[in-house]
């Protein structure tokens, strides 16, 4: 299996390094530029690990963007900085899993580089009850994995934008309670009132709907809003 690394802000030199320390995965390495670009891939594809530079965050005043990195992936998260001790707590607090030295030996970062990759591919921590809220479910034939941001409608994959993820994910898990679009916007967007939400719905129903105009899973309620009817729920371990 192929391995997804997304890095932003890291040096072409220490991405070559890793891939060539790290033999017993088949690493794929995606380099980003821009945290809009960062954003972007990590809306369309899956990713096993995320490595951030700290210093382009800073210099870009940009370190706040670590907040948004959970609203669209549970992707396990290193941040390499140079003063590690100082910013551990405020990284872990935006949504890091790690902050280490840039300065380490570059044995040692790999070494974080490992573990993180193992807990996420190989110790499937989401089938844990504790993470319960990441754990993969399905509703009829929607499947749904928070953690990797990844949505099967009757075993095929869809590509879903991140609002229409979020919008599905916020349904799934209230099914057959109606929603209102002011309780969309708050809990599944976490943004205030506008009036795109029978929009983000229309764009998600012909993702998941086999007749979007005759919708079965997403039904509107008049003059309130929608609910998701379900057939069957269950909790999946794939």
């Amino acid at each position: 299996m192929i391995y997804s690394v997304l890095t932003v802000g890291l040096s072409d030199k220490l991405v070559a390094a890793l891939q060539a320390l790290i033999i017993q995965y088949d690493l794929n390495f995606t380099t980003s530029l821009t945290t809009r670009e960062a954003n972007r891939l990590l809306e369309r594809r899956v990713f096993h690990l995320l490595i951030i530079g700290l210093d382009y965050l800073r210099t870009s005043h940009q370190a706040e963007w670590l907040t948004d990195i959970r609203h669209i992936s549970f992707v396990p998260l290193i941040v390499l900085s140079d003063t590690p001790d100082r910013d551990m707590n405020s990284m872990v607090q935006l949504g890091a899993d790690l902050c280490i030295s840039g300065q380490s030996p570059l044995a040692a970062i790999a070494n974080y580089v490992r573990a993180q990759l193992r807990r996420y591919t190989e110790y499937n921590h989401y089938d844990n009850p504790v993470n319960a809220e990441a754990a993969p479910f399905q509703i009829g034939g929607i499947y749904i994995d928070p953690a990797r941001r990844v949505a099967e409608v009757y075993g095929q994959p869809v590509t879903l934008r991140r609002r229409e993820f979020s919008l599905l994910l916020y349904f799934m898990r209230n099914h057959d309670v109606v929603l209102t679009p002011e309780q969309i916007c708050e809990h599944a967007w976490r943004m205030e009132y506008t009036q795109s939400v029978g929009q983000s719905v229309h764009e998600l129903r012909k993702q998941i709907e086999i007749t979007p105009n005759h919708p079965r899973h997403i039904q509107t309620v008049y003059r309130v809003g929608y609910r998701f009817v379900s057939d069957f729920a269950e909790t999946c371990g794939r």
